[in-house]
């Protein structure tokens, strides 16, 4: 379900570094919550000069917003905001002063994949048990 989407100057990143970021959002977003990558998307869109301003004034900014399943402690959000902050400014060469990161919860119960309606977090596995069956026909586990 996470849903994570980057926005950035165009030309900004090479196909190469947007495959670099995917893969660490992914990594970030499975260590912290302990979520199976298949369910983690990462959207790119690049933003045209004249697109994006700041303070009413044209800006190079960049932006990440996840939509990450509801129930997550504090602790645990924040440090995801901190790893993927840190991870941008490393891979992009952009400053902090350049990067907005933000996560926003999404209740499980208003979203659904798969045609299946999202479990709370920490009831995963009872869900995967119930839902094997669907899954497996969709090629989204193993059979």
């Amino acid at each position: 379900m996470p849903v994570y989407q980057c926005y950035s100057p165009k030309g900004l990143l090479a196909k190469s570094v947007k495959a670099k970021i995917a893969a660490e959002i992914t990594s970030i977003h499975c260590h912290a919550t302990g979520a199976p990558e298949l369910y983690v998307n990462v959207l790119f869109q690049e933003t045209l000069e004249g697109d994006c301003f700041v303070a009413g004034q044209p800006s190079t900014n960049s932006y990440i917003f996840g939509a990450i399943r509801h129930g997550r402690e504090l602790a645990i959000r924040q440090g995801m905001l901190r790893d993927l902050s840190e991870m941008w400014t490393r891979l992009t060469g952009q400053s902090d002063a350049e990067l907005l990161v933000a996560l926003n919860e999404v209740d499980p119960q208003n979203a659904m994949e798969a045609g299946l309606i999202l479990p709370e977090p920490g009831t995963e596995q009872q869900w995967f048990d119930a839902n094997r069956a669907r899954l497996t026909e969709l090629g989204l586990m193993p059979t």
